[in-house]
């Protein structure tokens, strides 16, 4: 499936909004190497005052839903784009998220900066 197709769909189910703040990135496990990265792969995005993430499938579509989290209620611990990829570090509701960016994950770091 083309990413494009993803997003406009995310867009008709408002799990995405016009700012088209999204990425895929890969949730930190304790599993490495390719089985770790493909058992975490993960869409976040923004819709209005909405963090999404779902499951990533290998043909870059959207799965199941993990998490819906109220952006105004989540603490940025950190957040990070480079070169060679980032990371996207958080808390919410007693929980931490840590999720591995993409290389051109610049708009979705720039996003949560403001957030720091």
């Amino acid at each position: 499936m083309k990413v494009q197709d993803v997003i406009n769909k995310m867009k008709t189910e408002n799990l995405i909004d016009d700012r088209e703040i999204y990425v895929y990135a890969t949730k930190k496990s304790l599993l490495g190497g390719a089985a770790g990265a493909i058992a975490g792969l993960t869409i976040l995005s923004v819709h209005e005052n909405y963090l999404f993430i779902h499951k990533a499938n290998i043909d870059n579509s959207r799965g199941e839903l993990i998490e819906r989290i109220n952006l105004s209620n989540m603490k940025v611990l950190k957040t990070k784009a480079g070169l060679f990829g980032g990371s996207f570090i958080f808390e919410y509701a007693g929980k931490k998220y840590n999720y591995q960016l993409p290389s051109r994950a610049n708009k979705f770091v720039d996003f949560f900066v403001k957030k720091l």
